[in-house]
């Protein structure tokens, strides 16, 4: 039985590390095609009217991380005061948020395992 050459793994890590970086820009492309295009829908329907995450792209960011993990759990939908007023909104806009989730998760993860790799 062979061992894993060592000196492989910081290729690896460098690998994993561009593919997880590559994944947040690809990610905040995304988060700005939402900002302009459907934040504004989702702050009326959800928080009444209150504009505060379509105020720059950093509000941007969390903002949709927030809304796509009250799309994702009916506990954080309960706890925001938004578990009926999720249901307002159309099915396509809440797969865009939650698919915009799970790209920043698993691109953040690429760059973590990179960094515990090494």
């Amino acid at each position: 039985m062979q061992l894993i050459d060592p000196s492989f793994i910081p290729v690896v890590s460098a690998y994993l590390f561009f593919g997880g970086c590559l994944g947040i820009f690809i990610w905040i492309g995304m988060v700005i095609y939402l900002k302009s295009k459907w934040l504004t829908l989702l702050e009326e329907t959800l928080d009444d009217g209150v504009r505060f995450y379509s105020l720059n792209i950093l509000l941007s960011a969390t903002g949709i991380l927030q809304y796509a993990t009250v799309f994702l759990w009916s506990f954080h939908a309960k706890r925001y005061g938004m578990l009926e007023k999720r249901k307002n909104v159309p099915n396509h806009i809440r797969k865009w948020f939650v698919f915009a989730f799970f790209w920043f998760i698993s691109s953040g993860s690429l760059m973590v395992a990179s960094t515990v790799m090494v």
